[in-house]
């Protein structure tokens, strides 16, 4: 049999050299496939496109070796459209309350995202996207005048969606096909997000600001007041506490959050049963009038710019200052991740005196007993003579 060569180098069989129409030597691939002659163009002669050629041959006789030549299915390809959809009633259902019931606030900001993301990249395929659309959507969002914590939260929808379909894909999830056409690359995870702690609200309450404002407020603020701080839930959650989500059997309240329809438990304090006690009906704090009634106290007291939401985030603080660890406060709060729970962490400027108290008791100067000092090796370095007049002078000074 004639074997053919192309720079002192065999072609294999299978492994064509041929002219194409432009009179440019290319190397072709010649493949049977259900019994019909296919010949395909691997690319101009070179002997990377060589390799290249080899590689596909004997990629061709390990398929046909295995019997699944030929079952090759085409790549399913679909539309930005098409892929919020799923996205959105496969993961959507996560976000319902218990019930079936759909949960409009942890669903709504969502489902607003999507909608942006679709404006965005209208009746483009997902595998064409790119971290240069996902670093574009960005900077629109943003010129339209939409906050940097927004953009984030868009960001994340983004990225969740094409780690969402890779896993689907993998795991043969309904309705997501196995040959569906992806980016190799999540487009999100190459964009970084703007900086979390650029827009974190960092005010926390001393001691005095709260009993000065517990001072000023009228009785149902004060319930409210101290509510949040024995049980920190959303302002939603704990309007929402009622005597039938009490377990007294294990001493906790167990309800749903609202913002992200998953289970919260929180243990009952004393504070919490003399509340619970001394509600006169089924719901434990009266929140009628709130927002005027709050504001009305934070202006008696003083406290220029307070929310509501600052008293969780001191309760979440204290809560590690006395040494509970980030996943009970995490707990507490709801979080699914500690992360979350350490950007609500705020810091006093006496922990940080404290902090350095603490270092300064365990590393002072040590005590040495001349009478039991030994000679000092001589490879230990020694201190030049201008070097310690310098310090002499400084100690003297």
């Amino acid at each position: 049999m004639t074997k053919f060569t192309w720079r002192n180098r065999v072609l294999p069989r299978g492994v064509i050299l041929a002219t194409n129409s432009s009179g440019i030597k290319v190397f072709q691939v010649r493949l049977y496939i259900n019994g019909k002659p296919e010949k395909r163009t691997m690319g101009p002669a070179s002997p990377a496109t060589l390799d290249l050629a080899i590689a596909k041959v004997n990629e061709y006789r390990e398929k046909k070796r295995l019997g699944v030549l030929g079952l090759e299915t085409k790549p399913e390809r679909w539309t930005i459209e098409k892929a919020s959809e799923v996205y959105w009633l496969l993961h959507g259902s996560q976000r319902r309350k218990k019930g079936g019931e759909i949960n409009k606030k942890a669903c709504g900001g969502f489902e607003l995202q999507l909608k942006y993301i679709k404006a965005a990249w209208q009746g483009r395929m997902i595998d064409t996207i790119t971290y240069l659309d996902v670093r574009d959507f960005r900077a629109k969002r943003l010129r339209d005048g939409v906050k940097a914590s927004t953009v984030n939260r868009a960001h994340t929808v983004i990225t969740n969606l094409f780690n969402q379909l890779r896993y689907w894909k993998r795991i043969g999830q309904p309705p997501v096909p196995k040959n569906l056409l992806l980016p190799e690359e999540n487009p999100g995870e190459l964009v970084k997000k703007a900086d979390e702690h650029d827009f974190i609200r960092e005010r926390l309450l001393t001691d005095k600001e709260y009993e000065l404002l517990y001072m000023v407020a009228d009785s149902r603020i004060r319930r409210i007041m101290v509510a949040e701080m024995n049980a920190p839930l959303r302002f939603e959650d704990l309007s929402q506490l009622t005597k039938d989500r009490v377990n007294g059997k294990l001493n906790e309240f167990k309800g749903i959050q609202n913002k992200t329809g998953q289970e919260y438990y929180i243990p009952i304090s004393d504070p919490m049963w003399d509340l619970i006690r001394t509600a006169p009906g089924k719901q434990i704090l009266d929140v009628r009038g709130f927002r005027k009634r709050w504001e009305r106290a934070v202006k008696k007291a003083g406290l220029k710019g307070l929310q509501f939401r600052d008293l969780r985030r001191t309760a979440a603080t204290t809560l590690h200052d006395h040494g509970q660890r980030l996943k009970t406060i995490a707990g507490m709060l709801g979080h699914s991740s500690t992360q979350t729970t350490e950007r609500y962490l705020g810091l006093h400027a006496e922990n940080l005196q404290e902090a350095a108290k603490v270092l300064g008791n365990k590393y002072a100067v040590p005590k040495i007993d001349r009478n039991r000092v030994e000679t000092v090796p001589e490879t230990d370095p020694k201190v030049s003579n201008s070097v310690s007049s310098e310090t002499t002078n400084h100690t003297e000074n």
